[in-house]
């Protein structure tokens, strides 16, 4: 946990410091003006921060709606923390991170002095990403437990997926992306299943996702997701969330699960058979 975390730490950091990549520097343009790449695109690098969000309802089919039971408290809204992923050691996923992020507060910690605190803010200061351009990919960092996504240009298809091969899927999918006019459009397949919808409990079993990224203006990006599943949704989950540039901010290191917090949290880790592991 505390290798992959360092890692990804020093991927971001590298990425944070790396200049852009050779054919996307920004054309100068007038005040207010879009910036763009050479080609004509509109430049979507930068770091970025949610300026307000929407996301769902989310329909579930009946098998959807039988999970979402099981997860949730008895009375009250939410789900019951003790059968949540993210309190059990496992990745947000890409459904959850967003934007707009959707994680328990509990899960926003900082490590100081050999402990784990709570973050003033919650997750609304965390609710940052980082776009940045590199030969036949876009890397996509996120201010929550720096995860780390490619997004890839380079016309690939998605691997086939074996269900008997951990190796074919990935907690954040494989994305691949092109431009659509001045819209950017990922589609995002191969996705873990452990993961959750958002804080209330809702799974999911074959999701796919794509993303529509729209540079409105200089200072102000849109990103709408848009998430179907033949198990587990009825309909369409669509999340949209508007997003302002931020040359001022940096990335606070953060953990979303070590041993220390487990052990204060109480659930421990529940590894592969200790999450979705109720009756089918």
């Amino acid at each position: 946990m505390k290798n992959r975390f360092m890692g990804s730490i020093a991927l971001a950091g590298l990425l944070a410091c790396s200049v852009v990549a050779p054919g996307v520097a920004q054309q100068p343009g007038g005040a207010g003006s879009i910036p763009r790449t050479p080609d004509g695109k509109p430049d979507l690098s930068g770091i970025w921060r949610t300026d307000s969000s929407t996301a769902g309802p989310i329909r579930p089919t009946s098998w959807g709606a039988s999970r979402y039971n099981y997860n949730k408290l008895p009375e009250g809204q939410g789900a019951r923390a003790e059968y949540d992923p993210i309190m059990h050691c496992y990745r947000p996923g890409i459904a959850r991170l967003g934007p707009p992020l959707l994680v328990p507060s509990k899960s926003i910690q900082v490590r100081m002095y050999d402990e784990s605190s709570p973050f003033p803010g919650g997750p609304s200061e965390f609710d940052v990403i980082e776009l940045r351009y590199y030969p036949g990919r876009i890397w996509m960092i996120y201010q929550y437990n720096q995860e780390v996504r490619q997004i890839f240009t380079d016309g690939r298809e998605h691997p086939a997926v074996d269900e008997y091969d951990q190796n074919s899927l990935w907690w954040n999918g494989h994305s691949v992306g092109e431009w659509d006019g001045d819209t950017f459009v990922v589609d995002t397949a191969n996705i873990r299943n452990e993961t959750w919808l958002n804080n209330q409990g809702y799974e999911n079993r074959e999701l796919h996702l794509v993303e529509r990224f729209r540079r409105i203006d200089a200072e102000t990006l849109e990103i709408e997701r848009t998430f179907t599943d033949p198990v587990a949704l009825a309909q369409p989950y669509t999340t949209r969330a508007i997003l302002k540039v931020r040359h001022d901010l940096t990335f606070t290191e953060n953990v979303i699960c070590d041993q220390h917090y487990g052990r204060k949290v109480g659930f421990g880790f529940g590894g592969v058979l200790g999450i979705n592991n109720h009756p089918q």
